[in-house]
């Protein structure tokens, strides 16, 4: 069906509150919306499982909506449950990844498989962080490149703020079929090259026959960048990143202010 609005969304600290819940006004908003045809697409750092919830409150596969898991490794088509299109970080990349981790003494390597957190450090407290939000239990393994035996959608490198941003200048400073972001400032995700909110985004708008210029999106992290940049109107919310209030068309009121249904109420 062709669509007249699309609204692209991420979730952390964007269409979720502090509380990590939609709340009752901008829910009922994006509902209004897709009885109006609009199609709501989640367009996530986290995996499928983390999305869940979220799917079944905006009654994404009665609606026909979709999510961009994994920082567009993942595209899933929720009414139909059909995976789009799917990516991994190759295995040979993996041994690099446990090394690269092992540079500062707070950081830990993280990946998922299934409905775990697969990590070489299972008390750090971002990855207990990471596996709360998801709902996804943690199991801990002593090397992920000697366990994981088949490509992954996205690798994690939790730690310090601080610490991270040293792995981040080495990784850019070595050529690698990979892809790094930050989502948080204590999270390094890496997904494999090419792979990017933005990019995941587009595909799935040549996938369904949509131009860009329908689709509103809304983001707040250095992650969204590159899907504020594909969409035809790129709002951040009240609590982004200054670069992501600096690069979008309009800023809206933060995720704990209702800032997506305050935007839609202007249409």
């Amino acid at each position: 069906m062709k669509r007249s609005r699309i609204l692209a969304l991420d979730l952390d600290g964007t269409l979720l509150n502090s509380k990590k819940e939609i709340s009752p006004l901008t829910l009922n908003a994006l509902l209004q919306e897709e009885g109006r045809g609009a199609a709501v697409v989640l367009v996530s750092g986290r995996p499928i499982h983390g999305c869940a919830p979220f799917v079944s409150a905006l009654r994404l596969k009665e609606f026909g909506g979709y999510v961009i898991a994994f920082n567009g490794a993942q595209i899933l088509d929720c009414s139909t449950q059909q995976m789009l299109f799917q990516s991994g970080v190759p295995t040979e990349w993996l041994s690099y990844l446990h090394s690269l981790s092992r540079q500062q003494p707070s950081c830990a390597l993280m990946t998922y498989s299934g409905e775990e957190v697969l990590t070489e450090d299972s008390e750090n407290p971002y990855v207990q962080y990471a596996a709360q939000i998801n709902r996804m239990s943690v199991r801990q393994v002593e090397r992920i490149f000697e366990t994981v035996k088949e490509s992954v959608p996205k690798c994690i490198i939790a730690g310090e703020p601080e610490q991270l941003d040293k792995i981040h200048i080495e990784s850019a400073a070595r050529r690698t079929k990979l892809t790094f972001v930050r989502s948080e400032p204590f999270f390094l995700e890496i997904m494999p090259e090419g792979i990017d909110k933005g990019a995941s985004l587009a595909r799935l708008l040549t996938l369904i026959g949509a131009e860009a210029s329908c689709v509103i999106a809304f983001g707040d992290s250095y992650n969204d960048a590159t899907m504020l940049s594909v969409a035809g109107t790129s709002v951040a919310m009240g609590n982004a990143r200054p670069e992501i209030c600096a690069m979008a068309d309009f800023t809206t009121a933060s995720n704990d202010a209702d800032g997506i249904a305050s935007f839609l109420n202007t249409l």
